[in-house]
């Protein structure tokens, strides 16, 4: 008895229906990817948000006293520490809850301090500045443009951009997620909506 293989028609076939198959799969594991991303970040802000909280408390009410963007980045607020040292009693700075799982450049970017120890940014995340070392009622952000808790942000990540650093250079960061990620005052993580 003769041996049967495939045929080159039944071969091709094939070949198109995988390739077909790919097609249609690739795009959608690229999206759960970037849906999977913004998850892990909008959970690790979440986190941050407790530690933020319980300082606020024993803090009679007060947000942290820190920079708008941690060093090296150029905020003109140099004698404020950045947020994850505000707050290193509460959240280790050196902790991977700083670091957004999309974040490829700004956490890694290293300086010199004043000491002549080279550091690493280690955080995604800016602060919101306009909260620092005040109470929420006393904020801008409650008393002018009546915003409630949950309308006004604590931290976020990065939108992309071209970011000077103290140093003069400048570096362009990518979007992290399609909409960027914020912690709002009232514990809730979400993207901002001024509905």
């Amino acid at each position: 008895m003769p041996r049967r293989g495939f045929s080159l028609i039944e071969l091709l076939v094939v070949i198109a229906v995988v390739a077909l198959l790919l097609g249609i799969t690739i795009p959608t594991l690229s999206i759960a990817r970037e849906k999977a991303r913004q998850t892990a970040c909008g959970a690790k802000l979440y986190g941050l948000g407790q530690g933020v909280r319980i300082y606020v408390e024993e803090r009679q009410q007060r947000f942290p006293e820190a920079r708008y963007m941690p060093y090296p980045w150029l905020t003109g607020q140099d004698d404020l520490p950045d947020f994850p040292s505000a707050i290193s009693d509460y959240i280790d700075p050196g902790t991977l809850a700083w670091v957004c799982p999309a974040d490829r450049i700004v956490h890694s970017q290293t300086w010199t301090d004043e000491r002549g120890i080279e550091r690493t940014c280690g955080t995604s995340y800016a602060y919101v500045a306009a909260l620092s070392a005040q109470r929420y009622e006393e904020t801008f952000f409650a008393r002018f443009l009546r915003f409630t808790p949950s309308d006004t942000p604590v931290m976020h990540d990065y939108d992309g951009g071209t970011f000077e650093r103290e140093d003069g250079l400048t570096v362009t960061v990518d979007p992290f997620h399609p909409s960027r990620q914020i912690l709002f005052v009232d514990g809730h993580v979400g993207p901002i909506s001024f509905d």
